[in-house]
């Protein structure tokens, strides 16, 4: 009977409340900040909030999750949003360094835990920084821009010395964009150069 009675009172503490324009605003506002198409759809409380106040803080919110504490006029509320978010999720597995698109679908879901940002925009020449799985939301984590050159690239070597020019073919040892540092192997030795705007390894 008292296990009913607390379930009871548990449940009219997190009944939606009205709030005041202004907080619900603040709390648009700072949703928006880290993921600008989130649709608050309702913010639960355990206590009203003032309909009046001078100062409000979300310094102990931490945006990857739905619910915190918010500081007004000194004091403590714990709250619960509920919200729409619009992600891209993945339609099969995608392989490390795999291109994502045309792998992805858009879908709105509810907000909740999130260890990385999803992403707003899919690039043409994002890859997967590691195995993503099927149903997957794709984010900042889990993808990264696909590099010049990609370990295990067959490469174009040019040796350079005074008035020399040697061309080789080699094999890169590790992801480089143009300008970078890279090491390639050739005939089982290694060498380091610098990858230059014609996709070459120059070595000196």
């Amino acid at each position: 009977m008292e296990n009913g009675k607390l379930k009871i009172k548990l449940f009219f503490l997190f009944l939606p409340i009205f709030l005041f324009a202004s907080v619900k605003k603040e709390f648009v506002k700072f949703y928006k900040h880290y993921y600008p198409n989130i649709e608050i759809v309702s913010i639960y409380t355990q206590k009203p909030f003032p309909k009046k106040y001078k100062k409000i803080s979300f310094k102990l919110i931490n945006p990857k999750f739905p619910s915190g504490n918010l500081i007004i006029e000194n004091k403590y509320y714990f709250y619960r949003i509920k919200a729409k978010l619009t992600v891209y999720k993945t339609i099969k597995v995608i392989k490390k360094n795999e291109s994502v698109l045309p792998y992805v679908k858009k879908e709105k879901i509810d907000f909740r835990h999130f260890y990385s940002p999803p992403l707003l925009k899919i690039h043409k020449n994002l890859i997967a920084s590691k195995v993503i799985s099927k149903n997957a939301v794709i984010t900042k984590e889990n993808t990264r821009i696909k590099p010049a050159v990609l370990q295990g690239d067959n490469v174009n070597v040019v040796f350079k010395g005074i008035g020399v020019e040697i061309y080789s073919k080699g094999t890169a040892l590790n992801d480089a964009n143009i300008g970078e540092k890279i090491k390639v192997e050739i005939n089982h030795k290694i060498y380091e150069g610098v990858l230059n705007k014609s996709y070459e390894v120059e070595i000196q």
